[in-house]
């Protein structure tokens, strides 16, 4: 309902038609000032033919404002020129706003007038129509630096949507090719060793582009299926690392109906395996817990990580392409208020905490309710 008033109100205040919205501006105008001079007078002849009769002038001096004036000095800045050609016109405009009056409306109305006293050419008579006619034209006037101001700011708006939406597509493409490196290495390992797990990784390989390539072009996604690929993606570094990896994934609470931003907890996953596990060859272990609380989403993903590390893992969290990609995104998407982040780095262990809003699902089909707790074996 706010919507569909506030896009009648738009319709009614800047008509697409100019040459409708004109007239019906100064079909209302006549009216209005008729029916104001008539409750005074309860003349309404006389009142409408004051009105018409200064109609032109006003008219005139409107639209020389509004096409010539503005555009041609005031746009320009050069406010001199504006000062001085705009009191030009609007003493001409008095004069001849006074001549058409005493041309139609006094002899008929005011046939007594006295010109001994006042003249035609009398200055402050002349002024005082001026002040009459430019009244309508500094509403004229606001009314266009309104408009002008309204469709500036949809087309900002409007800008910055769309630069937003690209950086984020641009951010989103960047993800895609990242991931796509670090699984193909996981193929190209097993295939040295002749393994016969090489056709499961295709598989599996194949449902992860089919989510990025597919699922992923929307704002917003399910978050039954980020964690499916999740689960995938730990499955693949599974297949790579064999049992010298322990890895625990726990998911508690209800990931029904909700939504969040695609890819965007595939890279904290794949950060601790290659920056962590990759590096150390004994007791490595990932620890992954995912919780949904309320409307709030908490990604926990610690791994362990060698005493030697010296803080490089910190490091390639802050300047790796696929999570400084991640809180980019975050801060276009949520805003650097909205989320929070968190980098702990321990002798033997890393580990990050991110915390989200969540978006309900607007579709009325529920998903199905998944497993918790989730434990995936060593």
């Amino acid at each position: 309902m706010a919507n569909t008033f506030k896009l009648d109100f738009e319709r009614l205040l800047f008509p697409r038609n100019r040459i409708l919205g004109h007239v019906l501006f100064w079909v209302l105008y006549l009216a209005y000032f008729t029916l104001s001079y008539a409750s005074f007078r309860d003349n309404y002849l006389q009142s409408f033919t004051e009105v018409f009769c200064t109609l032109p002038t006003k008219m005139g001096a409107t639209y020389l404002t509004l096409y010539w004036l503005i555009p041609r000095f005031l746009d320009q800045k050069r406010y001199w020129a504006f000062t001085i050609w705009f009191l030009l016109v609007a003493v001409a405009i008095g004069y001849l706003d006074r001549w058409i009056i005493h041309l139609y409306y006094v002899p008929k109305y005011l046939p007594n007038y006295d010109y001994a006293t006042y003249p035609m050419l009398h200055f402050g008579k002349a002024l005082q129509r001026t002040t009459n006619v430019y009244t309508i034209v500094f509403a004229a006037a606001a009314i266009k630096l309104i408009k002008r101001n309204y469709q500036n700011e949809k087309i900002a708006q409007e800008l910055s949507r769309e630069k937003l939406d690209a950086e984020l597509k641009f951010l989103k493409a960047q993800i895609h090719p990242h991931f796509l490196f670090n699984t193909l290495n996981t193929l190209y390992s097993l295939t040295l060793q002749n393994s016969p797990r090489s056709a499961e990784v295709v598989l599996k390989l194949s449902n992860l582009l089919d989510y990025m390539l597919y699922d992923c072009n929307v704002p917003r996604i399910s978050l039954r299926k980020e964690v499916n690929q999740v689960k995938n993606l730990i499955e693949l570094e599974r297949l790579r690392y064999s049992d010298r990896l322990e890895v625990d994934f726990t998911l508690t609470g209800d990931v029904q109906n909700q939504q969040v931003p695609p890819l965007l907890m595939l890279p904290f996953i794949e950060n601790a395996f290659k920056h962590g596990v990759s590096k150390k060859t004994e007791d490595a272990f990932i620890h992954i817990d995912l919780r949904v609380k309320e409307d709030t989403l908490i990604l926990r993903v610690e791994n362990s990580s060698s005493p030697d590390d010296n803080g490089s893992q910190e490091k390639e969290y802050t300047k790796g392409i696929g999570l400084r990609n991640v809180r980019r995104r975050l801060d276009l998407i949520y805003g650097p208020e909205k989320y929070d982040l968190q980098v702990f780095n321990e002798e033997d262990t890393f580990m990050i905490v991110l915390r989200i809003p969540l978006t309900q699902k607007e579709e009325n089909t529920p998903l199905p309710k998944p497993e918790t707790p989730v434990s995936i074996p060593s």
